[in-house]
């Protein structure tokens, strides 16, 4: 018996944003569903967005064009599920590495696991999907949920499940926020420059949040900081 995303996407829309995002629409998925997947993800690397027609995937995946319609229904839908699996793997494995960490080894692996982030092979995907993703608006709405994901899981790092002051809840945000702005940024640096070196701004991240960290964490963000 299959699943299909629609069936997938239908249990999820019932959840919320960050629950979405948090479970994995791949395990529901069949062999064959899977196996169209991974073809997709290679041929968006390999062609860009324009080569990723159903044709090439159907024969990249050894699979017939129908198939891939019926598990997916279009390219956009191809790309959906890209959003909701592929660009979730790496954040897990940087959590499941967080998961055991002790308070002082907390901070560099946060960073550590960030730079992991930022030196995916999945950020291909990524930008090759974004363009196309900000024209669409169901597309852009599904990016924007795997991002509000992306900043909860960054803040849960940084908490490691202590309880936070509102103040403080509000500055470990705009902190989870600002890091995946560095994520991002770093990986495009890495992407167009061979010779690049992400271990240089991931030790000056380090040494500025070890300096600023406890003050953020103590003081918090007040609502006057939040003003127009």
């Amino acid at each position: 018996m299959h699943v299909s995303l629609s069936a997938v996407e239908g249990e999820a829309e019932a959840t919320s944003s960050a629950a979405q995002l948090s479970s994995d629409p791949r395990p529901a998925m069949s062999p064959p569903a899977l196996k169209i997947l991974a073809a997709a993800q290679r041929v968006l690397v390999a062609k860009g967005f324009s080569g990723l027609t159903l044709r090439a995937i159907a024969q990249e995946s050894g699979e017939n064009s129908a198939m891939v319609q019926y598990y997916f229904g279009n390219k956009a839908g191809l790309v959906k599920a890209m959003i909701d699996s592929v660009f979730r793997d790496d954040q897990q494995d940087a959590a499941a590495a967080m998961s055991t960490v002790t308070r002082d080894e907390r901070l560099p692996r946060f960073v550590e696991g960030l730079r992991t982030i930022s030196s995916s092979r999945s950020f291909r995907v990524f930008f090759d999907v974004l363009p196309y993703a900000l024209r669409n608006e169901g597309l852009r709405s599904r990016m924007a949920r795997a991002y509000d994901w992306y900043r909860q899981i960054k803040r849960d790092w940084l908490t490691s499940g202590d309880q936070s002051t509102p103040p403080q809840a509000q500055a470990l945000l705009g902190l989870a926020e600002l890091m995946t702005a560095v994520v991002d940024g770093l990986a495009i640096q890495e992407a167009i420059d061979d010779g690049f070196d992400m271990r240089r701004p991931y030790a000056v991240l380090e040494l500025m949040l070890q300096k600023s960290l406890p003050e953020l964490l103590e003081s918090g963000l007040g609502e006057g900081a939040l003003r127009e």
